[in-house]
């Protein structure tokens, strides 16, 4: 039988490790890897799409497509926890950050939606794929635009000056990546997840940065 002081404590632990942005960007770090690898999977399993000319969505669609549909999921909850370890770390000035967390808020829930209703590779149009490209649209502007500002307002936080150096530079090559996609249509495929790897990178920079900045969280 537990003792009431020993429940308290417990109780204490179990608040305080919710509470701690570290486990939060250790499971983004954990699942940016495993999204990788899942992606890097999906892509050499049949029916073999061109990364090249085609969507990664297109990767959901054929006998192998759950292996991506998984993978939608984990993009999304891993984006997920790194906002709220960033919600943690933020504190009293969050407000400010406020915009750049809801439009990464959209990235997210956006990928678990994505998860659901798959792409139409070829027409006519279903209902489905069109729920897909529209939230695809969300998702895209979301991620981009969202680090961007998030980048922007760290810029003027001492506590995230150093760096900025790295997450702005990344964060403006997004947006550009994003601008190109819908140019270069014939090369569509590679630049997608050239856009898609430089949003997962920034997140990536941002979470061992505060896992090394103790003084800050």
């Amino acid at each position: 039988m537990v003792k009431k002081g020993t429940e308290k404590y417990i109780g204490r632990s179990k608040v305080k490790f919710i509470h701690d942005p570290h486990i939060y960007f250790i499971l983004t770090i954990m699942g940016i890897v495993l999204y990788l690898v899942l992606d890097i999977i999906a892509q050499i399993l049949p029916p073999h799409y061109n990364f090249i000319t085609q969507a990664e969505s297109d990767l959901a669609v054929g006998p192998y497509g759950y292996v991506m549909a998984v993978n939608f999921i984990i993009r999304g909850l891993l984006s997920l926890s790194f906002i709220t370890g960033l919600i943690i770390t933020f504190k009293s000035d969050r407000s400010r950050y406020n915009t750049g967390l809801i439009l990464l808020g959209i990235w997210s829930v956006g990928a678990l939606i994505l998860a659901f209703f798959p792409a139409d590779i070829t027409l006519p149009d279903t209902v489905h794929g069109i729920i897909h490209g529209i939230t695809a649209i969300a998702v895209f502007l979301g991620g981009s635009l969202g680090i961007l500002i998030l980048s922007i307002r760290m810029r003027t936080d001492n506590k995230f000056k150093d760096i900025t150096k790295y997450a702005l530079p990344l964060s403006i090559f997004s947006v550009i990546s994003l601008a190109l996609s819908t140019i270069l249509v014939h090369i569509f495929g590679l630049i997608e997840r050239i856009f898609l790897a430089s949003i997962l990178l920034w997140m990536l920079i941002i979470s061992i940065y505060l896992l090394n900045r103790k003084e800050i969280l």
